[in-house]
């Protein structure tokens, strides 16, 4: 019998405020999302982002979305630690 590999896709949205920027949002996000998946050992790795600004004379906004998966040593996408083999 065949394993099935499960990918669980995760989407991440950030909402800022002050003086940021689209890509501070989407960073942001990004960050959540390696950090989400390294309390899990694997690795995030992002299908699609967006980041958009908002501007207005009293305060800057910026949102972002960031979807992505976590990854580990024999899934699609999986990059080894420098100094390490994907093969076992």
């Amino acid at each position: 019998m065949n394993a099935a590999k499960i990918a669980v896709t995760m989407l991440i949205a950030v909402s800022l405020t002050g003086c940021v920027t689209g890509e501070m949002a989407k960073g942001a996000a990004i960050k959540k999302g390696q950090a989400h998946c390294a309390s899990e050992g694997k690795q995030f790795v992002v299908k699609d982002a967006t980041a958009n600004e908002h501007l207005n004379p009293i305060v800057s906004e910026a949102d972002a979305e960031v979807v992505g998966e976590c990854v580990g040593p024999g899934d699609p996408g999986y990059v080894p630690p420098s100094g390490t083999s994907s093969v076992p």
